[in-house]
């Protein structure tokens, strides 16, 4: 159940940020329509597929999903360096034991 909970915000998430610029209540009625959801969520589908069709043949194929995870490790990979090297440059504050 948890898994589903997770799997849901993970989902929502990713459909805020693909339409993190434009608003999704167009009408601006203050309330957003099953159109306007049906919008958003067919512009984050079109989003992920793109980025998942890398070999860009207009379809998401097993190579084309081996490829998207090779490059998700690199760049996770990457980031960690950099996580890394940047929490080595912080400065260890020195504690001393008052008397």
């Amino acid at each position: 159940m948890l898994w589903l909970i997770l799997a849901l915000v993970a989902v929502g998430g990713f459909i805020w940020w693909v339409n993190r610029d434009e608003k999704i209540d167009s009408n601006d009625d203050g309330k957003v329509d099953v159109s306007e959801a049906k919008a958003a969520v067919d512009k984050a589908v079109s989003v992920a597929k793109a980025a998942a069709d890398v070999n860009k043949d207009g379809k998401v194929d097993v190579a084309d999903v081996k490829e998207a995870g090779k490059k998700a490790k690199a760049g996770a990979k990457k980031a960690a360096g950099k996580a890394k090297s940047a929490a080595a440059k912080v400065k260890k504050p020195k504690l001393t034991v008052a008397k």
